[in-house]
């Protein structure tokens, strides 16, 4: 929680300001530093397992051999034994040299011996049906206290049919109407409904910036999220709006 209040600070792909983004390193510190959530982003292989990255291409993140691996090598074309010889931590900084990809079900496994909640990405929208039947039964079998994310009034169902203890997430556009599918979704279940602060970050997200009307509505019907936040005075606008859970990369700490 952030300074005496409730509202909970989640890392967005960890604490990605301090350490390499979507790995065990930057989950391990989040929990170190007292956040409520850790905000993952999970990919599959050409082989179908779940990993963690943000990116669809290597170029950022993976090296091999020390050299950065250029050109558009998508991570769904390459196994997972391929992604294992590479390093994904050197990149940024030399004490995470030999970090590799984790995959979801030692993301899940880590957080659930952490007591920490982790919540997955929207990007799960866009898998093909088997990719998304494989994160659901990871954590039906693994996951203790998880969220997953929807842009979508449809998605967000699916997941609360097909995983019945899983927190709900919802960041795609607000009216009364998708609130009201929301409420008849979410029946008594922990919902977030995400909007974004208006900053350098989010200004590529075609979704209404958070204000106090817009606020107001959510909260009448969930939690109220706000991501993504870097300033100690974004966090106070974001209190003052009532925020019950914030997202940063790590610039503001619980």
């Amino acid at each position: 929680m952030y300074k005496n209040t409730q509202c909970k600070m989640q890392a967005h792909r960890g604490v990605s300001t301090e350490a390499p983004e979507n790995t065990i390193p930057a989950y391990a510190l989040a929990v170190e530093q007292g956040y409520d959530i850790i905000e993952a982003d999970p990919k599959f292989t050409a082989d179908n397992v779940c990993v963690m990255l943000h990116d669809y291409t290597l170029t950022k993140t993976a090296r091999l051999g020390g050299e950065r691996i250029e050109g558009d090598v998508r991570v769904e074309n390459v196994t997972y034994e391929e992604l294992c010889r590479m390093d994904f931590g050197v990149w940024k900084a030399p004490e995470y040299e030999g970090t590799r990809i984790p995959t979801l079900k030692e993301t899940l496994i880590f957080a659930g011996d952490a007591g920490i909640e982790l919540k997955i990405d929207n990007v799960i929208e866009r898998f093909t049906e088997e990719q998304q039947s494989i994160v659901f039964e990871l954590i039906r079998s693994y996951g203790d206290k998880v969220g997953v994310t929807g842009a979508h009034v449809d998605f967000i169902e699916k997941v609360a049919a097909a995983v019945p203890d899983a927190i709900l997430h919802y960041d795609g556009a607000v009216d009364e109407s998708v609130l009201g599918e929301l409420d008849r979704i979410s029946r008594g279940r922990e919902l977030y409904i995400w909007a974004r602060m208006a900053n350098k970050r989010t200004e590529w997200c075609k979704t209404p910036a958070v204000d106090a009307e817009y606020a107001a509505m959510i909260k009448k019907h969930g939690k109220l999220g706000i991501w993504i936040l870097s300033e100690e005075s974004e966090m106070q606008a974001a209190l003052d709006l009532g925020a019950d859970a914030v997202e940063t990369n790590g610039q503001i700490k619980p």
